[in-house]
């Protein structure tokens, strides 16, 4: 058995950490994960819980990040996924966006114009409505790609599906929203 200092085992851990600026990462991909798990789940405040999840738990596995397998994106939407998925598991499915009461303030941009900001709000509730008929694996395709604004390779390593099958399952998950946006009006 081999003993070591405390000092030691302390520059051992550092040295075996990869050099990467969490406070930065955490800064720029924060609003990207956030739209991502906000057009998911219902609640603003399970929203800010999961969110804290995902970043906790990125910041603690952060020495198994690997450069060679993916991008840092992908790894951190990957975390955000499975997270969303635990959300499922112990909780109820989250409810249909039923009234414009329920839209959440923080899915609309503020603008100086209330036209536009109403013209937003109404086109955003049609979207979540119809987003929420579609199948699981057409919602997290759309989400991923336009809230988390991923690639489809990202998305694939995410999804585990090749990024030629993103493309494909992203087209037709797109049609599938059209037809129901269309279909709502």
């Amino acid at each position: 058995m081999v003993n070591i200092s405390p000092n030691q085992a302390a520059q051992q851990t550092r040295s075996a950490e990869p050099s990467i600026d969490f406070a930065e990462l955490f800064r720029q991909y924060y609003p990207r994960v956030y739209n991502y798990l906000r057009y998911r789940v219902n609640s603003r405040e399970d929203t800010e819980d999961l969110i804290s999840q995902v970043f906790e738990k990125a910041y603690a596995r952060r020495q198994q990040f690997d450069a060679a397998k993916g991008s840092f994106s992908a790894w951190l939407f990957g975390i955000a996924h499975y997270s969303l998925a635990n959300y499922y598991r112990t909780r109820q499915r989250r409810g249909a966006w039923e009234t414009e009461a329920e839209l959440p303030e923080d899915l609309v941009k503020p603008d100086s114009s209330p036209e536009t900001q109403m013209i937003q709000q109404e086109t955003v509730m049609q979207l979540l409505k119809s987003l929420d008929h579609l199948g699981e694996r057409d919602q997290e395709v759309i989400t991923l790609k336009f809230a988390g604004r991923l690639s489809n390779q990202e998305i694939g390593q995410i999804m585990n599906l090749p990024e030629k099958n993103v493309a494909v399952v992203l087209f037709r998950a797109m049609r599938r929203l059209q037809q129901q946006v269309g279909g709502a009006a």
